[in-house]
């Protein structure tokens, strides 16, 4: 990574409009950007969104880990990725909040040829999609930026969760291949899905693993075909993509199936964290390279939760802020 210096062309206008956006989506956007503080997590120093853009400014894919229903993480991610913009105008949009069957009718919005309308009928937008998701598409939209829908289909996830992977082999929307070993990311699935403790049932919270890890192989052959696709014809595009931080902290999930699919990729990680940080104990145990310390949602400042990661009572997934 680059040193933290001075920034590259950071527009005022780029950062008025991304503020608009967020506005005319109903964010609190001064609230949020007076309320969080963005650290390094090598030195613990603060650092600016400029910054932060500067550092990653030269890599391949910046992973925007988030809490799903956070309002002061997203009006952070919309600056991010303005302040990226600048610096790399050749620049993809990547979401694991899109899946890959709707990928021609996120194209065909993006074009303008559907309306939002039959846009988001068709695609499932997560709930929470207008305040939290609808800034970011709406940015690359009026910026010719593409989108790429990341993630596997809902559907495909869940049979693996009742059957297991062999059930969804050779399904076209899923990875090509994808595994649930074990190590640290099985360690932090299993605390997570079984926080009381108790004998878990281990074949099942299996199935509920290796659906995770079809999310992550997914996502991550879906960014690893992109910026391959693009390499060939000569562009070198940075990949943003916006996902739970489940799915990349510690360098897991997403980023580590990521790495094994092009080793010399050049990747940074943004992690999020709300409530009281414990700055001493993030800077021992970084789960990123920026840490984005925010103030915790109360219940009733929630918006409508996303789409209902599976959970052991039900063939839906849970709510934004129980979902890994």
């Amino acid at each position: 990574l680059q040193p933290w210096g001075t920034y590259c062309g950071f527009s005022p206008m780029t950062r008025l409009l991304s503020r608009l956006s967020m506005v005319l989506a109903g964010l609190l956007v001064s609230c949020a950007t007076t309320s969080s503080t963005s650290l390094d997590l090598v030195t613990g120093d603060e650092v600016t969104v400029e910054d932060t853009a500067l550092r990653f400014s030269t890599l391949d894919v910046v992973f925007m880990g988030e809490e799903h229903d956070n309002d002061v993480g997203h009006a952070m991610q919309m600056d991010l990725l303005a302040a990226l913009h600048d610096c790399r105008p050749d620049l993809i949009l990547s979401m694991e909040m899109f899946e890959r069957d709707v990928q021609d009718i996120l194209d065909a919005y993006l074009a303008g040829a559907v309306s939002e309308e039959e846009f988001l009928e068709t695609s499932r937008p997560w709930g929470n999609y207008r305040p939290h998701y609808r800034p970011l598409v709406e940015y690359a939209r009026d910026n010719g930026l593409a989108v790429l829908a990341a993630n596997i289909p809902r559907p495909l996830a869940r049979k693996v969760s009742k059957e297991g992977p062999e059930a969804i082999a050779g399904e076209e929307f899923a990875a090509r291949f994808s595994t649930a070993p074990p190590g640290l990311y099985h360690d932090l699935f299993w605390d997570i899905m079984n926080p009381s403790g108790d004998e878990p049932d281990d074949e099942l919270l299996q199935r509920f693993f290796a659906a995770q890890c079809y999310k992550d192989d997914t996502m991550a052959e879906s960014i690893a075909d992109t910026l391959s696709q693009a390499w060939g014809q000569g562009r070198q595009p940075l990949v943003v993509h916006v996902c739970g931080k489940f799915h990349s902290d510690f360098g897991e999930g997403t980023v580590s199936r990521l790495r094994d699919r092009l080793s010399e990729l050049r990747i940074a990680v943004v992690t999020m964290e709300s409530g009281d940080l414990q700055l001493e104990a993030a800077i021992q145990d970084p789960r990123g390279d920026v840490l984005w310390s925010v103030p915790a949602m109360e219940k009733e400042e929630r918006p409508e939760q996303s789409h209902p990661p599976l959970t052991k009572d039900s063939e839906e997934e849970p709510a934004a802020e129980e979902r890994p």
